[in-house]
């Protein structure tokens, strides 16, 4: 157990001072203040009431998830018989060291943290930023995962003798059937999309990032402790509720423009000032 945080560590250490290689500093981040704090609240509330303000291409998008998920739900005893018949040493122990720690709320946290900390030491405002942006998410879209695991109470593919797609307790029932959706691939997602979104002017940051999440949702399949459809659903939450944080962290802190007098001595007019970030 030691081994397996202190190589997951060491990778985020490799990562971070990466990310630092990409700071920008011209626009004004998140910081770890009280603005932040409240932001917490009112990013949250706006969140929760969004599907209220969706038009025609959200309703799509919610349409085509709903849509993959039923497929997916139709196909989950074929696939979890799949990957249960089909592993290895090396799936094993990337699962176990890299994926697996990346959405289990303590390696999620450990990375957020470990991003944080590099941004705030190096005076890199935009990786301390995007760190406090992806907690964010990572905390709403938490909450979320846990709301519907308890209303729905799925159990997992090991919980029975015979995996059963089909068994859902729903609400006020036994509390260790937690399935739907997978915690572990909303939390990868909702981290992964804050930052690939942020450094989307890099090849390299989405690509690692959406790997890391997509490798935390397959191994969630392979460990046996979800169904395709609890992985599918669990992703699109993640990428949904981080998506939404990073573009409220553009909105809290957008351009403003500011009319100030120009006065000279045979003249006077007005300028307009562009002040970037400021909330």
């Amino acid at each position: 157990m030691i081994k397996k945080w202190i190589l997951f560590s060491l990778f985020v250490c490799v990562v971070a001072t990466h990310l630092v290689a990409a700071g920008n500093d011209t626009i004004v981040y998140p910081k770890l203040d009280v603005s932040y704090l409240k932001s917490c609240y009112y990013d949250t509330k706006e969140f929760v009431i969004s599907p209220a303000k969706w038009k025609k291409k959200e309703w799509i998008e919610f349409g085509a998830v709903t849509g993959a998920g039923i497929l997916a739900y139709t196909q989950d005893e074929k696939i979890q018989k799949y990957f249960v018949s089909h592993q290895t040493s090396t799936a094993t122990n990337l699962s176990k060291y890299i994926f697996e720690p990346f959405g289990n709320g303590k390696g999620t946290c450990i990375v957020m943290g470990g991003l944080f900390a590099t941004g705030w030491l190096l005076k890199d405002k935009r990786l301390a930023g995007t760190s406090l942006t992806a907690a964010k998410a990572f905390g709403v879209s938490s909450v979320a995962a846990l709301l519907f695991k308890q209303l729905t109470h799925r159990h997992r593919p090991y919980q029975d003798d015979i995996p059963d797609r089909s068994n859902w307790d729903g609400p006020f029932s036994s509390t260790e059937y937690t399935s739907f959706p997978s915690g572990h691939s909303t939390a990868a997602f909702s981290l992964a999309t804050v930052f690939a979104l942020e450094y989307s002017n890099t090849i390299w940051v989405p690509a690692l990032a959406y790997t890391l999440a997509t490798g935390t949702a397959v191994s969630r399949l392979y460990d046996n402790k979800h169904w395709a459809s609890d992985v599918l659903i669990g992703s699109a939450l993640g990428f949904v509720t981080g998506r939404f944080m990073w573009k409220q962290s553009k909105k809290n802190g957008g351009n403003k423009f500011v009319v100030v007098p120009n006065l000279g001595v045979d003249h006077a007019n007005i300028a307009i000032l562009i002040r970037i970030g400021e909330p």
